[in-house]
């Protein structure tokens, strides 16, 4: 395997940068520093559920020179069991997509933040396996952190079935499902999204993509930054199936037009009408977001456009619908 660009890596697994866990604090065991008994010592190993006042960070990160991460030669080297345990424990034969392990991610947040919507889409959608891709190892120490706390919470409550019983529900296309969370569908990794996408997943793997109140680099030189290009919209369409959906939502109306102008251009993809919009449930979601609520408090406005893959790229195009 190739650790960081043109590197060999000479350990294996060689800790916790490669499997994408940042190193986690928990409560210390005791005060002499043995190891606690029974329950009393389960109660102290809990995760401690992190204050984002301690996790802030610069907004912006130089993206096109954020290329100091370590990637998998193939998506069949992610360590995904690391990542999603629970899951994991159990694999999934009928699943279309599914690996010789389990179950795969359908569901990746570009740019995931704090990881309020990842979180709201564990709950919303618990069958579903879920991955945040953020910048900046701060945030994404929080993210897991975060995750961790939600997944012993979700334990300590008796909502974690045992993995011989974990069978996916049925449901109609487009519902969130009715098994109860435990978050162990729920993941967050420190590495540049512009760069190593096709690294991390296969052909038609995704169902859905977020990109949430991306940078928008409003200077003109900065454009190529941003997170919707030409380029950046092939190896979005490789990693999403047929059918699959690019949700984007921003509160800067000049942004919402370059992403609406490049995903209308591209013959990839065709855009969803409003009352699609308005009965998907993932949109609810979107604006409740820590950044959708903080544009409502200041009274700004949200601007939100979802594209679909299309089956056949080169059939005919119907007219985008109005917006």
């Amino acid at each position: 395997m190739l650790n960081k660009r043109g590197r060999e890596d000479t350990e294996e697994n060689s800790g916790a940068e490669k499997s994408g866990m940042m190193e986690l604090t928990t409560r210390s065991t005791s005060k002499s520093g043995e190891q606690p008994s029974g329950s009393k010592g389960a109660e102290e190993e809990a995760p401690i559920k992190p204050q984002k006042k301690f996790y802030r960070t610069r907004a912006h990160t130089n993206v096109l020179n954020a290329n100091d991460f370590w990637f998998p030669v193939s998506p069949a080297c992610v360590p995904w069991q690391s990542y999603f345990p629970i899951q994991y424990a159990q694999p999934d034969p009928s699943h279309a997509h599914a690996s010789k392990k389990g179950h795969v991610v359908e569901f990746v947040d570009i740019g995931c933040g704090y990881g309020s919507l990842l979180i709201a889409l564990a709950a919303a959608f618990p069958s579903n396996l879920m991955l945040g891709i953020e910048i900046r190892p701060k945030v994404v120490e929080y993210v897991q952190k975060r995750v961790l706390a939600l997944r012993h919470e979700a334990a300590s409550s008796g909502a974690v079935p045992s993995p011989a019983a974990d069978t996916p529900p049925t449901r109609k296309e487009g519902e969130g499902d009715t098994k109860v969370p435990d978050y162990g569908n729920v993941w967050a990794i420190h590495n540049n999204a512009m760069r190593f996408m096709p690294n991390f997943f296969e052909r038609e793997q995704l169902t859905k993509l977020f990109i949430c109140f991306p940078d928008p680099h409003f200077k003109r030189k900065n454009h190529r930054k941003r997170i919707i290009t030409p380029a950046l919209l092939a190896e979005f369409a490789y990693t999403l199936r047929p059918g699959g959906i690019i949700y984007c939502i921003t509160d800067v109306s000049e942004l919402m037009e370059w992403m609406v102008g490049h995903l209308t251009s591209c013959v990839l993809f065709d855009r969803l009408s409003r009352e699609t919009l308005r009965a998907d449930p993932v949109v609810p979601l979107l604006i409740a977001t820590d950044e959708g609520l903080k544009v409502q408090r200041n009274n700004g406005n949200m601007f939100i456009a979802a594209f679909s893959k299309r089956f056949d790229p080169a059939a005919p195009r119907a007219a985008p619908p109005l917006r």
